[in-house]
């Protein structure tokens, strides 16, 4: 196992359309059900891409990235911080997760954070929004949450209860540094949210060096952050739905628009659960979208 924490050299840091520059953080590591993460596919098709250990779980990453772009620094996820229960940490596999120790561990100082991308309000995406005693992690952002999610973890879904990050949203909201935002929102130059749904109401990816409102394109490298709507490369065929998708028709329609264009226009491809090396390529062959060989 690699170790805890690793941060991509700023050396060799990706730049994509103007000027967005995009290192991985990785904060640590949790496994997941096996069962429940690959869903309705059959054991036979993913056996071959991963394995399993002893309690059927798989070992995952908590991939964070740290976006330098517009003279402003953007973290996108928090990972699943410190404030769950250590019952529940070992039976989810939990090792490190928390994001402003990651930071501080490899150098980065998590009061230099302008803006915070929660992609949806799961534990392992939004845990770590602040500290053990309820202080934001960082401490002068905005968290940049979409309007749905805010308005479904406060709703009365009864399959939703317990599932989403309330409290430290609440938290984040009476220090008057929640964004919630509606729709696709530019946060900076070459940095734009994108609601995706699916996976949860209010589920969001992040753009990064996609021209939008009209701009023209200037031929610059483009990538996408696909949060939980696709979570590692595992689950790039299109209709593999998790158990965890409260909207797995929706999941399938947005996968499939996405994926056909992050093929057709050659988005870098950055997975928040994935332990291999970021970014990839995807492309589309007869039998569906894989992988870019030159890159598995």
């Amino acid at each position: 196992m690699a170790q805890l924490y690793e941060i991509t050299p700023a050396r060799r840091a990706r730049v994509f359309a103007g000027e967005v520059k995009v290192r991985v953080v990785r904060a640590g590591w949790f496994r997941p059900d096996a069962g429940g993460f690959f869903g309705v596919v059959p054991r036979p098709l993913w056996t071959g891409l991963t394995e399993t250990d002893e309690r059927g779980r798989l070992l995952c990453r908590l991939n964070l990235l740290l976006v330098e772009a517009g003279g402003k620094r953007i973290l996108i996820e928090t990972g699943t911080g410190v404030r769950m229960r250590d019952k529940d940490r070992e039976i989810k596999g939990i090792e490190g997760g928390d994001p402003a120790a990651a930071l501080r561990a490899l150098g980065e100082d998590p009061a230099m954070i302008d803006f915070v991308v929660v992609s949806h309000l799961h534990y392992d995406h939004a845990g770590g929004m602040v500290d053990a005693a309820g202080r934001l992690n960082f401490p002068r952002a905005r968290y940049v949450v979409q309007r749905d999610e805010a308005d479904a973890a406060h709703g009365d879904e009864l399959r939703l209860a317990g599932l989403m990050e309330v409290e430290q949203l609440d938290l984040v909201r009476a220090a008057g540094q929640l964004a919630e935002v509606q729709g696709e929102v530019e946060l900076v130059e070459g940095v734009s949210v994108l609601p995706t749904g699916g996976h949860t109401r209010g589920s969001q990816a992040v753009l990064l060096g996609v021209p939008t409102d009209g701009r023209a394109d200037d031929g610059g490298e483009r990538a996408v952050f696909w949060g939980d709507l696709i979570p590692t490369r595992w689950q790039i065929p299109v209709r593999w739905t998790s158990a965890f998708d409260d909207y797995p028709i929706q999941a399938v329609e947005v996968r499939n628009e996405l994926v056909t264009r992050a093929a057709a226009e050659g988005w870098w491809c950055y997975f928040t659960h994935d332990p291999g090396e970021l970014p990839i390529q995807i492309e589309a062959t007869e039998r569906g979208f894989r992988v870019r060989e030159n890159e598995a």
